[in-house]
């Protein structure tokens, strides 16, 4: 079975009990399934799977021809077979019955809360999704950031992910990634802490139901993922997380986020999957290098060196994928002498380097931890920089007498070099 480029057309929302019974029938990444919801629509799918066969194998090959799938009969056939060993199980009201004790929706391509980002798989496009948590999942993935790594993370990459997270969340960008150990629950805990108020949060993609929070390890942190955003899944409730489940998994996030970020991987990580789909996405991907001799980093270093994606220091260097680079948003990019004699334009490196040259080691700790928008108070920024309060205070106090920090009525805030 090949595909061919098909425009993807959203219609109106169907019954959400056929929508249900559809994401229970097949396998996360069906094309054939999907085709046939855009040719028939859900709710005529679902009646087809009660009827002849004949008629369902039909309607299978119009769907295909009209989708640019070429499918052969014994594809099609092979499909209905394991679709129909589903059928006796399906019951989409009780499956949304279940959701809805757990503060639980389903949501579909047509919705106002379907990320737009979706329509760009074609008929890799999920028929629907089950979202878990009370965050409108098109405004939290709206220039939001991925951030995926290894499960089996060092200290180096767990830091980094946590602290990325936070400041990503605390500029304004959400934090998708996938809820697993390692990075990826790094990214989500920073993402969390940085939370103040309605806005950017953290969204959770799981490779099995929501209903069951997937590794049970991390489940308090995936509660808290879904109260401040989303937990989210197209596997039907009571599935399990499988390693096909995963793969797909890796296609949603790459493409609700705006941009993605490998912070840490080896040289097979499944994070590099979903870097991959991001880059066939045209989203912009970026890499956290790490040590040379670290097998931990060898798969974003892979990354860079294959032109996949561009490296990446900073949070700061982060929001570069998705925030335009000018003068007025990037004002600590000064100008600076070129060979000509001429002024240029630093690097955003070069800029950082300019502004924190005077300053002391707990200044530059604290400036560095400082958000740029949502205030933090002097004892978040002594937890975060390792300080105590005490010398923190001292820092914030030398950074703004400097004019690299501000105290408003949320806490202190991140100023550019006057």
């Amino acid at each position: 079975m090949s595909i061919e480029p098909a425009p993807v057309e959203h219609t109106d929302t169907a019954d959400p009990v056929a929508v249900a019974d559809i994401l229970r029938i097949s396998e996360p990444g069906d094309r054939l399934l999907r085709a046939a919801v855009l040719h028939t629509g859900a709710e005529a799918l679902r009646g087809l799977l009660d009827g002849p066969r004949t008629e369902l194998h039909r309607t299978l090959r119009e769907a295909a021809v009209k989708a640019g799938l070429t499918a052969r009969d014994d594809d099609v056939g092979k499909a209905i077979d394991r679709w129909m060993l589903r059928v006796p199980d399906l019951d989409g009201a009780r499956d949304l019955r279940i959701m809805r004790r757990l503060d639980a929706r389903l949501v579909q391509a047509g919705d106002p809360e379907w990320p737009a980002g979706l329509r760009e798989l074609g008929l890799d496009e999920p028929v629907g999704l089950w979202v878990r948590g009370s965050g409108d999942l098109a405004a939290l993935c709206g220039a939001s950031i991925a951030l995926v790594g290894s499960r089996a993370a060092d200290s180096y990459g767990l830091h980094l992910a946590r602290s990325i997270g936070y400041d990503l969340v605390a500029a304004g960008h959400s934090v998708i990634s996938g809820g697993a150990y390692g990075i990826d629950a790094a990214a989500h805990d920073g993402a969390l802490r940085a939370i103040d108020g309605p806005g950017a949060a953290t969204v959770a993609f799981m490779a099995g139901g929501v209903d069951r929070y997937y590794p049970r390890g991390n489940a308090e942190l995936l509660g808290a993922v879904a109260r401040a955003g989303a937990v989210v899944s197209e596997a039907a409730p009571g599935s399990t997380a499988m390693r096909h489940r995963f793969l797909m998994r890796n296609r949603l996030i790459a493409a609700t986020a705006a941009a993605t970020v490998v912070v840490q991987a080896g040289w097979r990580s499944g994070a590099l999957n979903t870097a991959n789909r991001a880059a066939e996405l045209l989203r912009p991907v970026g890499a956290v290098p790490g040590p040379v001799t670290a097998h931990d980093s060898a798969g974003c270093h892979r990354l860079i060196r294959e032109g996949a994606a561009v490296l990446v220091t900073s949070s700061e260097e982060v929001r570069e994928l998705v925030e335009p680079l000018s003068s007025a948003a990037n004002p600590a990019v000064a100008a600076a002498p070129d060979d000509r004699g001429g002024r240029g334009a630093a690097s955003p490196e070069q800029g950082r380097l300019q502004i924190t040259d005077a300053l002391s080691e707990e200044q530059a700790r604290v400036y560095s931890a400082l958000p740029q928008r949502r205030g933090a108070e002097a004892a978040a920024l002594a937890a975060r920089t390792g300080l105590d309060t005490a010398t923190a205070m001292a820092a914030l106090a030398a950074l703004e007498l400097t004019g690299l920090a501000e105290r408003r009525d949320h806490g202190w805030v991140k100023l550019r070099h006057p």
